[in-house]
């Protein structure tokens, strides 16, 4: 088959706009790559149409349309930014009457982008709920606009054929919000390559302080604070946080503060070696406070046989049973740093958390698994 993709921003920058390509690796990121990767394996052709913002201080540069190629794989970029209310029609309406007219399906990598209208046949993929979070943009503004930007995401979940979510959170809030909306739904949940994220072995820990991991971009919605602040209050381990800014200056100016710190270090990973920064922790939280879906770095974390700290946000319960292979606290009311003490503390608990996570990411989330279910549902569609 011929598979168009609608994809966010994959390039954040371009060398036709600013003189270098840029792209911030994240979980998105890599989805995206290992998706077409797997398409690509199975005999698929696909290629990723993005949007990109070409104003540049506070101009618009006069640009066509730009492909780039990464890793094999076909970005064609289109200059837009006619965004309102978190969903690009004018974007939409170029995909769907100027491209996907000369492909057998059509995939649009997140809800909101199959707004207003996703021909058939067509799949819509959810990463997660968005918009539950008391600061959201969403939600500013008068009655009428939170309307609008609620019609708009519920009629990007009805139009596609198929919404696939990564989580089943996302079938619940369907569900309250509208029912009947969820049986579009079907959920595969995010996975991760168990052969290759997997726990060091014993005898090769050469460290003595504990060290804590936060796999994530250091945003307020990921629980940048919460980390940084426990990192304060807890002078006698090492934090460590991984993840890539979107912005290079502000990245750089991060990486400069983390150097005047004693137990905190900011470092990033290309996407491949970042199972070594698992396998060289102690300890793994997530303290996401909102828009998760089923997240990458927690699977992950699993996978390598650590114990971990997270949230009920999102899709994050669907991997995780408090006290049985983790620990869930509120950010609101609970202090991280008393729950990482604890556990410093409590060694027999970090390995049997350890070992469970271990179980429940093989037997559950490997890689093949989400293989088999998105071969499960591409034969739905005449693959």
């Amino acid at each position: 088959m011929r598979i168009a993709i609608l994809t966010p921003a994959f390039y954040q920058d371009v060398s036709e706009l600013s003189g270098e390509d840029y792209i911030v690796f994240g979980g998105s990121e890599r989805v995206t790559l290992d998706f077409c990767h797997f398409l690509q394996s199975r005999g698929h052709s696909v290629t990723c149409y993005q949007y990109i913002n070409n104003i540049r201080d506070g101009k618009r540069i006069p640009c066509g349309q730009i492909t780039k190629y990464y890793d094999g794989i076909p970005f064609i970029i289109l200059p837009d930014t006619s965004w309102q209310f978190n969903t690009n029609p004018l974007l939409n309406m170029k995909f769907n009457e100027c491209f996907v007219g000369n492909y057998d399906l059509a995939i649009y990598w997140t809800t909101y982008m199959a707004y207003p209208y996703a021909v058939s046949p067509s799949i819509a993929i959810c990463h997660g709920i968005y918009w539950d979070y008391p600061y959201a943009d969403a939600w500013s503004g008068d009655e009428n606009h939170r309307k609008e930007f609620m019609n708009r995401q519920l009629q990007g979940f009805a139009n596609p054929d198929m919404v696939v979510s990564v989580d089943s959170n996302t079938k619940r809030v369907m569900q309250a919000l509208k029912p009947g909306l969820e049986r579009n739904i079907e959920v595969i949940y995010n996975y991760v390559d168990t052969e290759k994220f997997k726990p060091l072995e014993p005898d090769k820990r050469d460290w003595e302080r504990l060290k804590v991991l936060f796999p994530r971009r250091l945003t307020l919605l990921r629980g940048c604070n919460e980390f940084i602040r426990a990192s304060t209050e807890c002078p006698d381990f090492d934090f460590l946080a991984v993840g890539q800014g979107s912005d290079p200056g502000a990245y750089a100016k991060q990486q400069e503060w983390g150097d005047t710190t004693k137990n905190l270090r900011f470092v990033w990973k290309p996407l491949d070696g970042m199972e070594e920064i698992y396998q060289q922790s102690d300890l793994a939280v997530i303290p996401t406070k909102a828009c998760e879906g089923s997240s990458l770095a927690m699977i992950e974390s699993m996978a390598c046989g650590l114990p971990t700290i997270t949230t009920h946000a999102g899709g994050l319960t669907d991997a995780n049973i408090d006290g049985y292979n983790t620990i869930i606290f509120d950010p609101v009311k609970n202090n991280l740093s008393e729950i990482i003490k604890w556990l410093a503390a409590n060694p027999e608990a970090r390995e049997v958390m350890g070992k469970r996570n271990r179980e429940i990411a093989r037997d559950c989330f490997d890689i093949e698994i989400w293989k088999q279910r998105w071969n499960q549902v591409l034969v739905q569609f005449g693959a």
